[in-house]
């Protein structure tokens, strides 16, 4: 039986590792002296729930260059054909899916400038290295709460191909990346991700603090997902849709609150395909959002695109969208609150009760910018500077 130190200097891993595997069906870590130092992931079975005091802090040891928690790998592990951010694919059976497994308090600590550079950054995915704190593939009932996601190199939480799930009361705890504060995402998920919801974020993320990527990872369809309540300064972005060959459906956002220097919300497609990204049902709702101001740690150029606060990318497919309630109170960049680009279709739109008020420099701050084709339109009880607008 292995010792648990908890003491910060020795490494836990084969302790906690032995706990989780000899535990049943749940394991309850005491506090530790110092913080629990692990070197390699964690991983949980199914029907299993791992519960950390709310503060007990898990740190990535130096070099270690791994995710930090995840679901329970295959034993005979293919070999990796190619190395790429996404290739942890190759390491499951698809045959044998996860269940039931909830992780709950603690503070997860990467490391990150302890670890490799961000990946994406350096083309170094060497071992399968991606940068994650937390992977779960394949998964059938899923809960992660009550957090701290603490520097991370890319993406905090990388859910993929799991369905039923939750993910709520997590704070992000970022510093500015390894080495520039980009690609860190809070919670990232790929494609064939179904029935979740995401509620209760708290911290800046210095890329999108939720992805809905539907053409990464396994590449599938992203359907009947709540993304509920954010709250964030000096944040990249709120939430990314993204869609080039597999469709987003059904997704609901809102009370949304904060500054971004990207975009507060973003239906996208970002990768390149002959056919436009598809969206439908779409529901923007309760957003107290505006723009923040850009810094260069952000690895933004100056001369770089300054995107609207909710911006519809070009060449899409969007079968209905409401944009409601949102309350822009700008300090810092005048550019349009809505913006739809070209070749793109909205076939439904509503816009309803959105308030702007411009306190820039500037003399105009467009409410909406269309470039491509809004079919049918309905805008209602839209104002600017108090003064009513009529679209």
């Amino acid at each position: 039986m292995y010792q648990l130190y908890g003491d910060g200097i020795h490494d836990d891993t084969l302790a906690l590792q032995e706990l989780i595997d000899t535990a049943g069906c749940e394991l309850e870590l005491p506090k530790p002296r110092e913080f629990y130092l692990i070197s390699h992931p964690l991983e949980l079975p199914s029907n299993f729930k791992l519960k950390l005091p709310r503060f007990a802090h898990v740190k990535l040891a130096a070099g270690s260059n791994c995710v930090m928690l995840r679901n329970k790998m295959v034993k005979n592990r293919a070999e990796r054909t190619e190395s790429k951010l996404f290739d942890f694919i190759n390491e499951y059976d698809p045959d044998s899916p996860a269940e039931n497994i909830a992780v709950e308090g603690g503070v997860w600590d990467l490391n990150n400038l302890e670890q490799k550079p961000n990946p994406l950054w350096s083309g170094d995915y060497e071992g399968g290295y991606n940068g994650f704190i937390f992977l779960f593939y394949n998964v059938r009932n899923l809960r992660i709460s009550s957090m701290t996601m603490k520097d991370t190199t890319t993406f905090a939480i990388t859910l993929d191909k799991v369905s039923y799930f939750t993910v709520d009361n997590i704070v992000f705890d970022f510093n500015y990346g390894n080495p520039l504060a980009i690609n860190m995402d809070g919670v990232h998920l790929n494609g064939n991700c179904h029935f979740g919801e995401i509620s209760n974020l708290q911290g800046a993320c210095y890329d999108d603090l939720v992805a809905l990527n539907a053409d990464e990872g396994s590449a599938g369809e992203i359907s009947d997902i709540t993304i509920r309540g954010i709250y964030s300064e000096d944040c990249h972005s709120a939430v990314r849709l993204l869609a080039a060959k597999c469709p987003v459906k059904r997704v609901r956002i809102t009370d949304v609150y904060g500054t971004y220097f990207q975009y507060c919300v973003g239906v996208t497609k970002f990768y390149p395909s002959e056919n436009r990204g598809e969206f439908d049902s779409i529901t923007i709702e309760n957003v107290f959002a505006s723009k923040a101001e850009r810094i260069p740690v952000y690895g933004k150029p100056p001369e770089s695109y300054v995107y609207p606060l909710i911006y519809v990318q070009e060449n899409l497919h969007v079968r209905a969208l409401k944009v409601a309630n949102l309350h822009r109170r700008e300090e810092w960049v005048p550019v349009e609150t809505v913006y739809v680009g070209e070749n793109t279709t909205v076939d439904q739109m509503i816009l309803d009760f959105i308030t702007t008020e411009n306190h820039t420099e500037s003399d105009t701050m467009p409410m909406l910018v269309n470039k491509g084709e809004i079919q049918y339109l309905r805008a209602t009880s839209l104002f600017a500077d108090g003064e009513q607008v009529e679209l």
